[in-house]
């Protein structure tokens, strides 16, 4: 999942400037040896985070959601089980990530086994497991009966 991606311009001594006066040094992110390639190369810098850390419950956190809706749906449901949440936001490079994260952990991996990991509960699927663009099937599953 892209958190960021930026654009640089590559010089031969390793140093690659993403704009004046910010620069990222090859060998800070590499421990390969500086390409040989022609000074004014763009290249692409991303920062992205493995998808999964979403749901496994750390630092409360037991689900992610693109859509407003979702995110408030499940919250309330899970109120509805006496446990409390919160929804926080993440800005990715092109859509915003909500986060719904547990206030007691405690709480955690009961959550958890609500939303999808046990067949008596709601049994979601996370949004990234469908195509772009698509809503998620398994919360409208569910919401619908």
């Amino acid at each position: 999942m892209k958190l960021i991606k930026k654009t640089g311009i590559f010089n031969p001594d390793g140093e690659i400037i993403l704009h004046p006066g910010v620069s990222v040094s090859w060998k800070s992110i590499s421990s390969r040896n500086i390409p040989e390639l022609p000074p004014g190369t763009p290249l692409d810098i991303e920062v992205s985070l493995n998808e999964k850390v979403l749901l496994s419950g750390n630092h409360g956190i037991v689900w992610a959601t693109y859509n407003m809706r979702q995110a408030e749906v499940i919250s309330n449901a899970l109120l509805a089980q006496n446990i409390t949440s919160a929804i926080g936001r993440v800005e990715l490079e092109d859509n915003v990530l909500l986060l719904i994260k547990i206030h007691q952990i405690s709480d955690v991996a009961e959550a958890m086994d609500f939303i999808w990991r046990k067949e008596d509960g709601l049994r979601l699927k996370p949004d990234w497991t469908y195509p772009d663009g698509e809503p998620n099937k398994s919360f409208e599953k569910w919401l619908n009966g």
